[in-house]
């Protein structure tokens, strides 16, 4: 039995490290970058994984409305909750600003992680899902949930649906700085949300897709960075927030695509939650032990 993995976006390349032998098929014809905005681990499994160093910081964290810092209360939380994802919902970030221990990946961690599984990695391949497993191949996919069951024929009914929203990230190199910072802005007046310093990388993410002429100012007077801003560039990501759906019905539905199809998903939109890619490392060792799962079983039924 060998593993395939369907997706060579961050998810899918961190896996091809757990899975060393394994083939990745990516519909892209060439490597894109897909995720431009912050990138940040609270652990160091990635990097152990990886083989990739991360730099160990404190990050320190604020929250900016009406043009002054406040402390968080549950009018932020609710406007903040709305703007980001169209709903309000229990303990969002904000609530949370105390200093905490980050590590940072290298810029060129996308790139490392390509170079790494090399040629791998099958560019240009939109392959199906079942396809691979009547192979007899494993299959741990990486695209979004919806789009695995719709491609192995299973049905989720009418009143389900997978809602995301887009957001705009801008990239900005700051001069003369090396610091670590996040503010949150939760005023509904604009769709900025949240800007984050990375040594001296700024990353503004925005919901939609409509540019925001005024955002560089509002991040310049938050960080007192007048002057000190130089645009690098813009990008968009189609599935930048996700909303959530009932977690008993999403487990059900990817139960489905293991047992019936041997499909194990992987990643944010894979199992559609909002994670962090420090979660890969355990849900990849729970798909293993899963995985090894079933070819004990397989090996019993042949032994008769």
């Amino acid at each position: 039995m060998t593993i395939r993995i369907v997706g060579a976006g961050l998810a899918g390349l961190i896996a091809a490290h757990a899975w060393p032998g394994a083939e990745v098929f990516e519909r892209s014809a060439r490597p894109e970058q897909g995720h431009k905005a912050l990138l940040r681990f609270r652990a160091e499994q990635v990097s152990a994984l990886t083989g990739i160093d991360f730099r160990r910081v404190t990050v320190r964290k604020a929250l900016w409305s009406g043009g002054e810092f406040v402390q968080p209360n549950i009018a932020h939380a609710n406007a903040y909750s709305a703007k980001v994802i169209g709903r309000v919902l229990n303990d969002r970030s904000i609530w949370h600003l105390d200093p905490v221990e980050r590590w940072v990946a290298p810029e060129d961690f996308y790139a490392r992680l390509i170079r790494n599984v090399g040629d791998r990695v099958q560019w240009g391949k939109d392959v199906s899902l079942p396809e691979l497993t009547a192979q007899g191949h494993t299959v741990v996919s990486t695209i979004p949930l919806s789009h695995s069951l719709r491609m192995c024929g299973e049905e989720f009914g009418d009143d389900l649906t997978f809602q995301s929203a887009s957001i705009t990230v801008r990239r900005y190199r700051v001069i003369g700085c090396d610091v670590f910072q996040t503010i949150y802005f939760p005023q509904p007046g604009t769709p900025l949300y949240r800007a984050s310093i990375t040594g001296d990388l700024l990353i503004a993410e925005s919901i939609g897709n409509e540019p925001d002429d005024g955002e560089q100012q509002v991040i310049e007077d938050a960080f007192g960075l007048h002057r000190r801003l130089i645009p690098i560039e813009t990008a968009r990501q189609r599935f930048g927030k996700i909303a959530p759906i009932p977690d008993a019905t999403r487990r059900a539905l990817l139960l489905q695509l293991t047992e019936r199809h041997g499909i194990y998903s992987l990643g944010r939109f894979a199992t559609w939650r909002n994670i962090l890619l420090d979660d890969l490392v355990h849900d990849i060792a729970v798909i293993k032990r899963l995985i090894e799962g079933d070819r004990y079983a397989t090996k019993l039924v042949a032994a008769g």
